[in-house]
């Protein structure tokens, strides 16, 4: 009877053992349709951003939130979601918010997604903002097409990269209907009254490394620089995803 009992035991233990592993089986699929793959570098350098987001300031989510509704309204009314993202020279933190913001859409699922930077007196993209995105774990490549410095930056496997280069506002490249269009530096948006194509704006500014170039603080500025533009931009495709979900 006692070895009757300890084999009921065992069975039920295995069945037991079996449901619990078919369960996280289960919620390991779940958790890889939720995001998708970035190089291993770059999927290193991201896993802390969710500890990050409780500590962006309620004035910044606010302005944060401004993009997050309107990529929600773009989505459901089946219309493209773009943002471009403008600076005074479009030297570094333009670009390095196209990068993010590109890698973020990705990683939750919004394949959909286009990022785009212009500038107003665009000057050559700073050797450190390159640098620090490399050091981040993105791959790029640099070609010169018609004397302009054109990068091509990897950020996954079977993707096509993310092409930035400096260029002007209402350059062909970028949008000229349903885009958001982000400044990053305050002086752009003083400068600029009028865009074609969108009257969606909004203002968030972040501190532009270039101004410690020879410092000595340049590697310390550009890597804090770049990875507030990650938090933020990852904040911004988190939310979206969670509100997509709860519909």
């Amino acid at each position: 009877m006692a070895k009757k009992n300890e084999m009921n035991l065992m069975i039920e233990f295995k069945i037991s053992m079996h449901i619990f592993l078919s369960f996280l089986l289960n919620y390991a699929e779940g958790q890889e349709k939720k995001t998708y793959k970035l190089y291993p570098i770059l999927n290193e350098y991201v896993k802390s951003f969710p500890q990050e987001f409780r500590k962006i300031p309620e004035d910044r989510r606010y302005r944060l939130n401004e993009i997050i509704y309107f990529l929600e309204e773009q989505e459901e009314n089946n219309a493209p979601l773009q943002l471009t993202f403008i600076g005074t020279n479009q030297s570094s933190v333009s670009q390095m918010a196209q990068v993010w913001s590109k890698a973020s859409a990705h990683y939750f699922g919004f394949q959909g997604f286009q990022s785009f930077s212009s500038g107003i007196k665009p000057n050559e993209i700073s050797v450190n903002s390159i640098t620090t995105l490399e050091k981040a774990g993105f791959i790029i490549y640099k070609s010169i097409i018609d004397g302009i410095d054109v990068y091509r930056i990897k950020y996954s496997n079977n993707l096509e990269p993310i092409v930035t280069f400096s260029k002007k506002i209402g350059h062909v490249k970028n949008p000229d209907m349903e885009y958001m269009a982000v400044f990053v530096e305050e002086n752009a948006d003083l400068n600029i009254s009028n865009l074609r194509g969108t009257y969606h704006r909004l203002l968030l500014t972040y501190n532009d490394p270039i101004g410690y170039d020879g410092s000595g603080r340049e590697d310390q500025v550009y890597e804090e620089s770049c990875r507030k533009v990650a938090i933020e931009m990852f904040y911004i495709f988190s939310q979206l995803s969670k509100r997509k979900t709860k519909k």
